[in-house]
């Protein structure tokens, strides 16, 4: 659906596209070990230990892959007054991404998801989090550094993880501000809060997410249809774009029109943070001159990387390059 030297010439164009990246960041910290019995205190593996591995996640993984594809990140987030929110700081640097937007909030621990993955499968996982709002103070440094970034970022994308961050209150200000400067706004919902995005350039929820917010259930394409006309009415976006797992990504449009973008099967090791890398890679595509189509190719060859990695990854340009020619051929 799209030529080698299209797509190439799409990705070559990320570089020096600038985003500001507003949402919940979180701490992904990986145990990794192996089993070999069955603890004798209860009926549950006993994990030995052998090592540990920490990257970002939530709207930090979105920022991380942006950074990984070329893009300038601008990042703008809360954490807690705490060691972990020092950590995310420090990996934020390490992507090249200015962690001065991370704002804390000493009414609120930094967000950490742990898990445990021994031979190649996650055993548990466990959350340190809290999704009480941001405190008032928060909130206006938060919206003030915002309107800062705005003036020099070419789109804006919202990465909803319910952890408290965007809230109408914010999305509302966040939206008045993309509108004064005219800024493209992509969305990654969760289940709430949806037609405070009115005038968004995309939304993109998951298939579960849009059937629970408009009560749709996908049983053939018509309600598939349906459905997607349905998102459009309930938030007054541009564009929505539906990810549906294996069966890659539909797109629907303000004016009328489906697409249906399909994606190569995967040997899937790891979804963890695949719609991360999708929202990242279709703002970028879109803000480089692609289509929605080609955006969408690219971002399922993008997701289709990051899958086969274990842990939250990211992707290069001359890794979506090359997947992008090889699946043409």
């Amino acid at each position: 659906m799209i030529a080698p030297d299209r797509a190439a010439s799409l990705v070559r164009a990320f570089t020096g596209r600038r985003l500001l990246v507003v949402g919940d960041v979180i701490l992904d910290r990986y145990v990794w070990g192996r089993v070999d019995r069955i603890s004798p205190e209860a009926p549950v593996p006993v994990v030995q230990v052998k090592q540990e591995s920490v990257m970002p996640g939530g709207a930090g993984n979105v920022a991380r892959n942006l950074s990984a594809l070329g893009a300038h990140v601008e990042l703008v987030a809360a954490v807690g007054e705490d060691e972990t929110g020092q950590e995310l700081a420090r990996l934020f640097s390490d992507c090249k991404i200015d962690p001065e937007g991370l704002l804390t909030d000493a009414g609120r621990p930094t967000t950490v998801k742990t898990r445990v993955i021994a031979r190649a499968q996650q055993v548990v996982r466990f959350d340190q989090e809290s999704e009480e709002l941001l405190a008032r103070d928060t909130v206006d440094r938060l919206l003030a550094a915002v309107r800062e970034r705005a003036a020099r970022v070419d789109g804006i994308i919202l990465q909803d993880y319910g952890k408290g961050v965007l809230f109408p209150e914010v999305i509302e200000a966040i939206m008045a501000t993309s509108a004064e400067h005219q800024l493209p706004v992509f969305v990654d919902p969760k289940a709430e809060h949806w037609e405070y995005y009115r005038g968004a350039e995309l939304l993109k929820p998951n298939l579960r997410e849009a059937v629970e917010v408009t009560g749709i259930r996908v049983r053939d394409e018509e309600d598939l249809a349906r459905l997607g006309r349905g998102v459009l009415e309930h938030c007054g976006v541009r564009t929505v774009a539906i990810t549906r797992g294996e069966h890659g990504i539909s797109l629907f449009y303000e004016e009328g029109g489906i697409d249906h973008v399909p994606t190569e099967p995967r040997a899937v090791a790891d979804a963890t943070g695949a719609g991360d890398t999708v929202i990242a890679t279709l703002a970028l595509a879109r803000l480089s001159g692609g289509s929605w189509v080609e955006a969408a190719v690219l971002a399922n060859e993008a997701a289709g990387v990051v899958v086969e990695v274990p842990g939250t990854a990211s992707v290069t340009p001359e890794e979506l390059m090359r997947v992008a020619a090889r699946s043409e051929s």
